[in-house]
């Protein structure tokens, strides 16, 4: 095995969870090993020799055979590790931890800023019992998202996973994402929930994108004014965000890179159309470096509203927003009243809120 130094811009980390968590088997081994033995196939066209793995500041790389690979080493923890080959933009992140694991990869490539990149993808695990622990919160979370207490119900099953598994990295992963993507609980809560956790356990990532997530809380939470704003639009024109008063107005972050962002553009058409003599109002901020790439995506997927263009993320940097999609939802006197929702969330507090114009 041939130890490297790892490039600083490979380690570009996600925190959402149902993104990973789906892909996870629930065949678990059970035995105890004392090492971990990883098998993973890369299913892609790749030119890469060799496969690296990191976690804990440790480095290691292995041969490619075949589009095939093996690591062996020992923990004393269960971690979160990435696994990358140099060719790819990202490194996809799984738990490790002493046990037989199976991991299938894709890579593929996608057209990001006008250029053609190498992104990888965890289509399956098998043989982790951090599996298991996932795919519970998981099972859990879709059974009961849908109703209407389903905070309470989430913070009352929380107070009892996080307990159970204070020490798991994934623990710190559920808070992270609750602080920053997907803010169903209260600041109150969070900072209770957290307080269970041992903390020496979890990554350095998450809890710092918790903290982060607990700042913007306090700052643009439902109920706070929204951030004032001014950006160019498609002609290079600055549209203020005080050009919206008396509109319940969704604003959308977006790229047109990111293929979750491209594959919600038909829902948030329908929504338009749905509400289109009422007085609401969609505005699409894109963080593209490529302005024609910008443009092309706005003409092909026909996204009939104001699109401006915040190349240098000022605006989602003062929101701490870290991942696209996400969007909020503001009402007539610029009050936030809905974080990161669906569209079917969306269009709920639009019936029973717009007015026909």
């Amino acid at each position: 095995m041939i130890k490297f130094k790892i490039k600083a811009a490979k380690w570009t980390l996600s925190i959402f969870i149902f993104a990973t968590a789906c892909l996870y088997s629930q065949n678990i081994s059970k035995s105890n090993l004392s090492i971990y033995k990883i098998h993973g196939t890369i299913k892609g066209d790749i030119t890469d020799k060799f496969a690296y793995l990191y976690y804990n500041n440790v480095e290691d790389s292995v041969k490619i055979v075949n589009n095939n690979f093996e690591f062996k080493g020992t923990l004393s923890d269960t971690v979160s590790a990435q696994v990358y080959i140099k060719s790819a933009e990202n490194a996809p992140q799984f738990y490790l931890e002493n046990n037989n694991i199976d991991i299938q990869i894709s890579a593929n490539k996608v057209n990001k800023d006008g250029k053609s990149v190498e992104i990888m993808h965890i289509d399956g695990i098998k043989g982790s019992h951090s599996s298991e622990i996932q795919q519970e919160y998981l099972n859990f979370y879709q059974l009961n998202s849908g109703k209407k207490d389903f905070n309470k119900v989430l913070y009352s099953k929380l107070t009892v996973f996080l307990k159970k598994h204070r020490s798991h990295p994934f623990s710190g992963a559920i808070l992270a994402e609750l602080a920053m993507v997907n803010p169903i609980l209260s600041k109150k809560e969070l900072n209770t929930l957290y307080s269970a956790l041992d903390i020496t356990k979890q990554t350095d990532q998450d809890l710092r994108f918790f903290k982060k997530g607990i700042d913007r809380l306090g700052t643009y939470a439902v109920g706070k004014p929204f951030l004032d704003f001014e950006l160019p639009d498609q002609n290079g024109t600055l549209v203020h965000l005080n050009k919206f008063n008396g509109k319940i107005i969704l604003i959308d972050f977006w790229a047109s890179w990111c293929a979750p962002c491209r594959k919600k553009s038909p829902e948030l058409i329908a929504l338009k159309q749905q509400y289109l003599a009422t007085n609401f109002e969609i505005i699409g901020i894109s963080r593209d470096k490529n302005s024609k790439q910008w443009n092309a995506a706005i003409e092909k997927d026909k996204l009939d509203w104001i699109n401006l263009l915040d190349q240098d993320q000022k605006i989602e940097s003062s929101l701490g927003i870290e991942n696209i999609p996400y969007n909020y939802l503001i009402d007539e006197k610029g009050i936030i009243i809905g974080i990161n929702l669906s569209t079917t969330e969306i269009s709920k507090i639009l019936s029973a809120n717009t007015k026909k114009t």
